[in-house]
């Protein structure tokens, strides 16, 4: 008999509690933490329907005869049961280029998104900075983004072997450019309320 934890069903039997909430209720899990989220409040959720609307107007429109390269979605919910992650990013892409977009009847999505982004909220950002993040990093996310509505900022982290590394960071007034997209043509400021 081993000593060692079997993970595999200490993250089974943290899906099936995951599994047991309502729908519309945030329950994730980051690198086998579990956390339960309350709905979002009006910066947030402002600020969310704008970064999508952004993101859709510059890079998730169809070019011609061509079907877009990128597909936005709001709160999917991704997994990945080597990284024991069960996540629900605010926006998530992926690239139809690099590797493709995720099958579209999966409930949870098993491919990770190249690109994700948090809106951060005084009860999430330390789960959203600490396992969440990690996690990210783990399941093979490229990008995230860190979007903080009081300070209006937003910090890029990039994957280096698992691992997000701070990138630059963006703040009021600058222009919304940052990886992996480039200039949106749009500011920063453009995604937070007054």
């Amino acid at each position: 008999m081993s000593s060692q934890p079997d993970l595999a069903a200490h993250f089974a039997a943290m899906e099936t509690l995951v599994e047991s909430y309502a729908e519309g209720v945030n329950a994730e899990i980051a690198r086998g933490v579990f956390m339960m989220s309350p709905r979002p409040g009006v910066r947030h959720s402002a600020a969310q329907g704008r970064l999508v609307t952004i993101l859709n107007e510059k890079l998730g429109r169809s070019g011609g005869s061509r079907p877009p390269d990128w597909l936005f979605l709001v709160e999917p919910e991704i997994r990945s049961e080597t990284a024991f992650s069960r996540l629900i990013p605010d926006v998530a892409g992926w690239l139809r280029s690099a590797g493709g977009w995720p099958d579209i009847e999966a409930n949870p999505i098993e491919q990770p998104p190249e690109w994700a982004a948090e809106i951060l909220s005084p009860g999430t950002a330390a789960f959203d900075r600490g396992p969440k993040k990690d996690a990210y990093g783990l399941m093979g996310v490229g990008w995230l983004w860190l979007l903080d509505v009081n300070q209006k900022t937003i910090e890029t982290l990039s994957n280096e072997r698992g691992r997000m590394l701070p990138g630059q960071k963006l703040e009021a007034g600058q222009a919304l450019a940052g990886p992996p997209f480039g200039d949106l043509s749009a500011r920063v400021n453009d995604l937070f309320l007054d």
